[in-house]
């Protein structure tokens, strides 16, 4: 399952240069993942579909920055399933400008703990159905 976000950049996300700043850049892909989330059904808002007291948690993040975004222009941030082990999984997104180029792509390793016990859970099949088997 594909989803795509949508963001213009505003005043306070840009640096010195006037490029998006690479902090606000991450922060963009951490939104738009929750939104992925979301979407497959995990959380409703901000809350949980169950009555577990869960999160999301970041392993590995590895993004490249390709092209540089300005103030004030349109990107779309495209997230998808790439692949799932018995507790992590990876997520690809791109942000893309209006133009269809890519400005920034990478992939995103995260699983879902439980805060209460302080551990780690299986991928919970709302998000499992959509990420294929690691290999």
């Amino acid at each position: 399952m594909e989803f795509v976000s949508s963001i213009k950049v505003t005043p306070a996300q840009v640096d010195d240069l006037g490029h998006l700043n690479h902090v606000f850049a991450l922060q963009i892909l951490e939104y738009a993942r929750d939104d992925w989330y979301a979407e497959a059904g995990l959380w409703q808002g901000r809350r949980w579909s169950g009555a577990e007291n869960l999160a999301t948690l970041v392993l590995n993040i590895n993004f490249n920055y390709r092209e540089e975004c300005f103030l004030d222009e349109a990107l779309k941030i495209v997230t998808r399933p790439v692949q799932r082990g018995n507790k992590s999984f990876v997520l690809a997104q791109q942000i893309v400008k209006a133009d269809g180029v890519v400005a920034i792509e990478g992939t995103a390793t995260s699983l879902v703990m439980d805060m209460e016990q302080h551990r780690s859970l299986p991928v919970p099949e709302c998000l499992a159905r959509y990420l294929p088997a690691r290999k």
